[in-house]
């Protein structure tokens, strides 16, 4: 993902090189048939990288049918252009990128490890455009309603090293994952053991496939360069 990733608007507004490191930690593709209609993953942040050195961005995303790209990012840099003087916290903001050039973001938040950090998104069928919601400890921060019409095709949670050279990104865990498709499909499950040592994120059904949810995800230090 790393030409229509969060890294798009980094390049966009320093020139940097694109993301040289993007690990898909999920990814869960809709089948013929089928598209993602809500999903939701909440971030449990750890540490900040140590050093400081690259941009190291945890997300989680959609892929729309018609290519925009629907993420919320928690990201960490020596210089945010998101979040002025982080120090050592990380910021997390609603991020959609528009066919492969137009990038939109909600208001970036400041946040500090050990923050919740839950993305909500959801086709909304009274204005047919995705509603996306990020809050920060269950509190409502930022905001972004895009892609009139479209469908999610595939779900992802993913580490990048957005630009410049990156530590590890530290230990982190993913709660209270879903997803709910426009129709049942008892295929759409994962078993087995998730990408980069992840442990948990063992998906289940309720009602015949339609709606997903996982047990928590954890995500050990991981390098990403």
């Amino acid at each position: 993902m790393k030409s229509i990733s969060y890294a798009a608007i980094t390049v966009l507004s320093t020139l940097l090189p694109q993301s040289h490191a993007n690990l898909d930690v999920i990814t869960l593709t809709a089948k013929s048939g089928t598209w993602i209609q809500e999903a939701a993953a909440t971030l449990v942040v750890g540490n900040v990288p140590n050093p400081i050195t690259g941009d190291v961005a945890l997300w989680s995303a959609i892929m729309m049918d018609k290519r925009d790209f629907l993420q919320g990012v928690t990201q960490n840099s020596p210089s945010s252009g998101y979040c002025p003087n982080l120090g050592r916290n990380w910021c997390s903001f609603a991020y959609t990128l528009v066919g492969s050039t137009n990038p939109q973001n909600g208001a970036p938040i400041m946040t500090p490890p050990g923050s919740r950090v839950k993305t909500h998104y959801k086709l909304n069928p009274q204005t047919n455009l995705w509603d996306q919601n990020l809050y920060l400890n269950d509190k409502l921060v930022s905001n972004i309603s895009t892609s009139k019409g479209q469908h999610g095709t595939i779900f992802y949670v993913s580490i990048e090293c957005a630009s410049g050279t990156c530590a590890a990104a530290p230990a982190h865990s993913w709660e209270d994952i879903s997803i709910t498709l426009n129709k049942a499909d008892q295929n759409f499950g994962h078993s087995g053991n998730w990408q980069y040592n992840a442990t948990g994120g063992k998906m289940s059904t309720i009602d015949g496939g339609q709606t997903w949810s996982f047990t928590t995800l954890s995500i050990p230090d991981t390098p990403v360069h």
